[in-house]
């Protein structure tokens, strides 16, 4: 995984295939939310994790480490790879990624997901959030998005995902 200059990632999308010459792909993790204009709501879809690039491949751990870091040396729009603490490990962990592919299904963009709030507890009932309410840590029904944190790289992140509110009961 590599953190890049925000608004620059297909810059350094390019920059590092340069580097793999194909032998790398990467996942693009977008969100689908909400935006409201002038009283209008429209859906957007925008990177769930702007400034970071998350890479597959088949090279092993410290040969993918060391071409990195002299894909970052060459690069303009990548800042660094990132990797668990001191170590040497660049590779999301398998609990980690499991993670993600669940709320992703294996699609490239989460859909909103639909759900109501009773009392001060909130129920998904379609989407990809259906059975993940713990991860939900702020909602915000008037922009219909929820914020989530989920661990990757040894850390907490938060995204925002979209989430209509059908309803209010007592």
């Amino acid at each position: 995984m590599f953190w890049v200059k925000t608004g620059q990632e297909e810059k350094a999308e390019r920059e590092i295939n340069n580097v793999f010459k194909g032998e790398i792909t990467f996942l693009k993790f977008t969100v689908e939310t909400f935006f409201r204009k002038k009283g209008e709501v429209k859906k957007v879809t925008h990177l769930a994790f702007p400034g970071y690039l998350f890479a597959i491949t088949e090279i092993k751990n410290d040969e993918f480490v060391i071409r990195a870091q002299e894909c970052v040396r060459k690069s303009k729009a990548t800042i660094r790879l990132l990797r668990y603490g001191d170590t040497n490990e660049a590779a999301i962990r398998s609990d980690e990624r499991a993670a993600l592919n669940s709320l992703w299904q294996g699609n490239d963009c989460i859909e909103a997901s639909k759900g109501f709030i009773k009392g001060d507890r909130v129920f998904i009932t379609d989407g990809p959030l259906v059975g993940r309410e713990s991860i939900i840590k702020e909602i915000h029904p008037r922009r219909r998005q929820a914020i989530v944190e989920i661990e990757v790289m040894g850390g907490v992140w938060s995204a925002t995902i979209g989430l209509e509110i059908l309803e209010r009961l007592p």
